[in-house]
């Protein structure tokens, strides 16, 4: 079985008091609710990784997805039908844009 190491540190007085009462309030010692803590922020670091990978994947999709939309409505037999689409296009972004962005 795994030991924990332990690891010391030295914290202001204002701090070791909340330490101590939030870990009172869910009943642990101070130190297993620092390492609850401090393992919370490292899953927390991998979560938003792995969010910033996903994002950038939606991004790229998105930008295919816009291109090649855009590449039939332009090879479109309507020759208007891409500008009626930009312009529908750009009265919703007007619509949804926040009050104090108008």
């Amino acid at each position: 079985m795994a030991r924990n190491i332990p690891v010391q540190t030295y914290l202001p007085p204002h701090i070791a008091d909340w330490v101590g009462d939030e870990a009172a309030r869910v009943q642990l010692s101070k130190s297993l609710w620092i390492g609850n803590m401090i393992i919370d922020l490292y899953r927390g670091q991998e979560m938003r990784d792995e969010a910033r990978k996903n994002a950038e994947k939606v991004r790229k999709q998105l930008t295919f997805i816009t291109c090649a939309l855009d590449g039939l409505l332009a090879a479109n037999s309507d020759p208007t039908l891409r500008e009626r689409v930009h312009a529908a296009f750009r009265r919703k972004l007007e619509q949804e844009r926040p009050e104090h962005l108008k």
